[in-house]
C-alpha cells in the first residue's frame, strides 16, 4: 500500500497535485525533495496554490528515506539533476511515476536511477499556470498510468488503490504508450505554435495560417511515432483539436508560458524528438526543424 510519496519539483504540476495530496495525507507522509538552497527559497517566499499557503514538509537528500511513490514534476532540462536528489528515495518497493511531458523521460529514468517499478505515465486535462511561486488551476485533469507492456502489475494495483484513496481522477488505459505519444502530437503542435507565434490558444482556434502550421507539426509527429511503432490516427488529431477549441481562448501552454517568462523552453522534447526521429527513419519534418531553428535561436 502506498502510505509515503515524495514529489520533485514545484513547478505548476508539482504544486497542482502537491496540494491536492496534502488534503488527503498526513503532511509527513508527503514529501518535498529539494536542494538546501530551494528549500530556504520556497519557505521565505512561500508556495501557493490558488491563493492558499502550501504548508509542504521539504526534506533534502542527505535526509533521504524511501517512499512508496515517487512523482517527478521537474521540467525536461532538470530531470538528470532530479534523478539524483532522489535516488536516496527510491528503494526496492518504490514506485516511479514521471508527469513530464514527451516521450522520453520514462527511458532517461530506466537508463540513469533504475528503479524496480516504474509506471509510464502522462498528466492531461489541467489548466495550471505558474507566475513566481504562485499557481492557478481550475481543472485537476486526471494521471494516466500503466506498464510498459501493459501488463496488471502489482504496482498498477497499488497506484489505482492510492488515487482511488486519495480522490485524484486516473485512468489505466489499453496502452499507455500510445496515450503518452498522443499527447506528445498534441504538444508538439499547440505548445510550439503558440510560443513561436506569440499567440494564445484562440490563435490556433480558428481556421487560418497559425491552425494549418499547428496540425502539420502534429501530423508529422504522427508520422514519426509510428516509425516507432505507435500509430496515431486521424481520429487521434481530431479528438485533440476538439479539445483545443473547448479551452479558453485566452488560455496558454506550458511552453508559451516559459517563453513568455524567459524561462527556457522544452523544445528539446518536441521538435527536437521529432527531428530526432525523422533523421532516424528518414521522413522529412520540415515544420518541426523550422520550430527548433526558431525557438532554440530564442
Amino acid at each position: 500500500m502506498i502510505k509515503t510519496v515524495g514529489i520533485v519539483g514545484l513547478g505548476a504540476l508539482g504544486v497542482l497535485y502537491g496540494s491536492q495530496l496534502l488534503e488527503k495525507m498526513d503532511r509527513e507522509d508527503l514529501l518535498i525533495i529539494a536542494d538546501g538552497e530551494r528549500i530556504r527559497r520556497y519557505q521565505t517566499e512561500g508556495v501557493y496554490a490558488n491563493g492558499k499557503k502550501c504548508d509542504f514538509r521539504y526534506v533534502t537528500p542527505e535526509e533521504g528515506e524511501e517512499v512508496n511513490l515517487l512523482i517527478f514534476a521537474v521540467k525536461y532540462m532538470a530531470l538528470e539533476e532530479a534523478m539524483e536528489m532522489a535516488r536516496p528515495f527510491c528503494g526496492e518497493r518504490t514506485i516511479v511515476m514521471s508527469f513530464l511531458n514527451g516521450v522520453s523521460s520514462e527511458q532517461m529514468i530506466e537508463n540513469i536511477l533504475k528503479p524496480k517499478r516504474l509506471l509510464y505515465s502522462c498528466v492531461q486535462g489541467m489548466d495550471a499556470t505558474r507566475k513566481n511561486r504562485q499557481v492557478f488551476y481550475s481543472k485537476v485533469g486526471y494521471i494516466a498510468f500503466g506498464e510498459k507492456d501493459s501488463s496488471r502489475s502489482e504496482a498498477v494495483c497499488e497506484a489505482e488503490e492510492f488515487f482511488e484513496r486519495t480522490g485524484l481522477e486516473y485512468k489505466v488505459p489499453e496502452d499507455i504508450r500510445h496515450q503518452l505519444y498522443s499527447k506528445w502530437m498534441l504538444n508538439v503542435g499547440v505548445n510550439q505554435t503558440c510560443a513561436v507565434f506569440g499567440v494564445d490558444y484562440g490563435g490556433v482556434q480558428k481556421p487560418g495560417k497559425y491552425r494549418d502550421i499547428m496540425v502539420t507539426a502534429m501530423k508529422e509527429a504522427g508520422s514519426v511515432a509510428a516509425a516507432e511503432g505507435i500509430q496515431l490516427t486521424e481520429e487521434d488529431l481530431q479528438g485533440w483539436l476538439n479539445t483545443i477549441d473547448g479551452l479558453a481562448p485566452t488560455g496558454q501552454p506550458s511552453m508559451r508560458q516559459d517563453a513568455l517568462a524567459g524561462r527556457q523552453t522544452e523544445v528539446e522534447l518536441f521538435a527536437g524528438t521529432v527531428c530526432a526521429l525523422g533523421r532516424r527513419h528518414g521522413i522529412p519534418v520540415p515544420q518541426n526543424e523550422e520550430f527548433y531553428r526558431l525557438l532554440t535561436r530564442k
